[in-house]
């Protein structure tokens, strides 16, 4: 049966260039790392970029879980990042960021 979700892929035009905007802007590190593939490990799941030169810009569905989403709003802003402003959905916050293709992503604070 299904043991667990290994990898979410974001296929994206230049692996290289959104690699170092994770790395730069979101602060994640890769544990592999080539042109066509880079691999950023979180605590329970991958997110992979993946070469794609047909890619367009999409809600990506991935949603970064965060203890203090304003800091995180706030720093992302600080470093020229495309973010919203942070909503009140009830049962927590929510902001959106985007890459330099345009993909969103969420970022998340439960109450």
């Amino acid at each position: 049966m299904f043991k667990h979700i290994k990898y979410v892929i974001v296929r994206v035009r230049d692996v290289s260039s959104i690699a170092s905007f994770f790395m730069d802007k979101i602060g994640l590190k890769p544990s592999y790392k080539t042109s066509i593939w880079t691999e950023f490990p979180l605590e329970n799941i991958t997110i992979a970029l993946l070469q794609d030169n047909n890619a367009s810009p999409r809600k990506t569905g991935i949603v970064f879980e965060v203890d203090d989403i304003n800091e995180v709003v706030g720093r992302l802003k600080d470093k020229d990042v495309e973010v919203s402003e942070i909503n009140d959905i009830g049962f927590g916050l929510l902001a959106f960021f985007k890459d330099l293709e345009g993909n969103e992503y969420e970022i998340f604070q439960p109450r």
